[in-house]
């Protein structure tokens, strides 16, 4: 249970707080009541110390507008009697659009005292107070108008051409800007050159950002401005390119056109260069058997060169190619089924139907091999003497010829030879050539290992190895 004691203090802290909310709404009837006598200082006071007592309370919005006022007249006072400094500090923490109409002038006045000290760094300081935090100042193109000489005059070319483009993108009309037009155009050539450098040095960007600016202005130089837009793009291009982007490599190269309208027979060539390398590229990968992925590479030729005509010729062949080559592999493998059998004959068949259909070198190969184990089949030794016969154009039968009929020229009926000889090697289809020849004082036997399933010949002995010497 409460007691007396207890509501006695709630009503002591009750009265106590009512005490406060009249002292601080007294503040604020004090500080309003000197307001309208024209009392700003003081009244200033008395708002801070209403607002900071009481942030939330109804009035204090109320309280800041007329702190704000009181500032404002305050400055004003100033402004009138050309007292810039305290103007500007007044208006300044007056923070309204009313005041700020005023304090721009009040800091190009303290810029043009600046400038005639020759106090360049403060000037410039004013300026750029100016066209940062005061935006709707009239004054802004004359300010600018005036940064941009000073900067000439210091050869900061760069900050000056800043300067212009804000000028010319936000008050062509201004009289300023026509004012100034004559002094950039003659700076105009540095600029380019800045941006040549971007573009040497691969910042294509940066180079743009900087020729597209100059683009803008009525300049002589607005045709080479173009064209080394133009080339710029065509940096940008190839590198899309080396990239594999080959959408943006297109978009780019029609930016080159359409800045320069003479290269667009260069970029037709180009274009038509490029497609060729991938028509090309993808034939190759059709000698390897890859046909799908030459298609693949056939048709990035539409993104850069829409239905380009080579492209769909190349996407036709490829197709044909696949279908003959898998018709050709299908009578491979049948053929293989055979050639393991020893069906040479059958085998031999489909190898060539294979090779009409499609010109697998592995094919061709097993064609000249099915040849030579047919003719084994038939006779071995007779095979194998043919072969040492036709072998490199005849060199062996030519070469032993001349050796025999030069020792009948030394020996005359003392020499003898064996003939031709073939016998059986070890190892399948293998077989050994022999060709003796015998005199008094010297001897020759030769011998060659031939292979008739692939016609390889090799010397048995260090002079039959010598007589294939050319």
């Amino acid at each position: 249970m409460k007691t007396k004691k207890y509501y006695y203090k709630v009503i002591i802290i009750l009265i106590f707080l009512i005490c406060i909310g009249c002292s601080v709404s007294d503040k604020y009837s004090i500080a309003y009541n000197l307001y309208m006598k024209s009392n700003y200082v003081t009244a200033i006071s008395l708002y801070d110390e209403f607002i900071e007592r009481s942030p939330d309370c109804a009035l204090a919005t109320q309280a800041e507008l007329e702190r704000s006022d009181c500032y404002y007249q305050l400055g004003y006072t100033a402004y009138q009697k050309k007292n810039w400094i305290l103007a500007s500090r007044l208006l300044y923490l007056a923070n309204s659009e009313v005041a700020d109409k005023r304090l721009d002038n009040c800091y190009y006045e303290l810029s043009k005292e600046a400038l005639e000290n020759k106090d360049i760094n403060t000037t410039l300081n004013y300026y750029n107070y100016i066209t940062t935090y005061l935006k709707d100042s009239e004054l802004i193109p004359e300010v600018l108008f005036n940064k941009i000489k000073i900067n000439i005059d210091l050869n900061n070319k760069l900050e000056a051409y800043n300067d212009y483009h804000f000028l010319w993108s936000n008050y062509p009309e201004n009289e300023f800007t026509k004012k100034v037009q004559p002094i950039i155009d003659e700076l105009i050539p540095f600029y380019i050159n800045e941006a040549i450098t971007y573009k040497d040095s691969g910042y294509f960007d940066q180079s743009l950002d900087i020729l597209f600016k100059l683009s803008q202005y009525p300049t002589k130089s607005k045709d080479d401005i173009l064209i080394d837009i133009s080339e710029v793009y065509y940096l940008k291009a190839e590198e899309s390119l080396l990239k594999e982007d080959y959408k943006q490599t297109k978009e780019y190269f029609s930016k080159v056109v359409e800045f320069n309208p003479e290269k667009e027979n260069f970029i037709n060539q180009r274009l038509d260069e490029i497609c060729t390398g991938f028509i090309l590229t993808g034939n190759k990968l059709i000698d390897e058997y890859q046909f799908d992925e030459a298609v693949k590479i056939f048709k990035e030729c539409y993104t850069l060169i829409p239905d380009y005509e080579k492209s769909n010729i190349a996407i036709e062949k490829s197709k044909t190619k696949k279908e003959k080559y898998n018709k050709a592999f299908k009578y491979k493998n049948e053929a293989l089924t055979f050639e393991n059998e020893k069906n040479y004959a059958k085998a031999l068949n489909l190898y060539k139907k294979s090779y009409s259909q499609f010109k697998i070198k592995e094919v061709q190969k097993k064609i000249f091999i099915m040849n030579n184990l047919l003719e084994a089949q038939k006779n071995p030794k007779v095979f194998a003497k043919s072969i040492i016969q036709n072998y490199r154009k005849g060199i062996i039968p030519h070469n032993v010829s001349l050796i025999e009929n030069s020792l009948i020229d030394k020996y005359g009926e003392n020499v003898k030879s064996s003939g031709w000889k073939v016998s059986y090697a070890i190892g399948e289809y293998k077989y050994e050539v022999r060709f003796d020849i015998l005199t008094p004082d010297e001897n020759y036997y030769f011998a060659w290992r031939v292979n008739l399933k692939t016609k390889e010949v090799s010397p048995s002995n260090k002079v039959s190895e010598e007589l294939l010497k050319d």
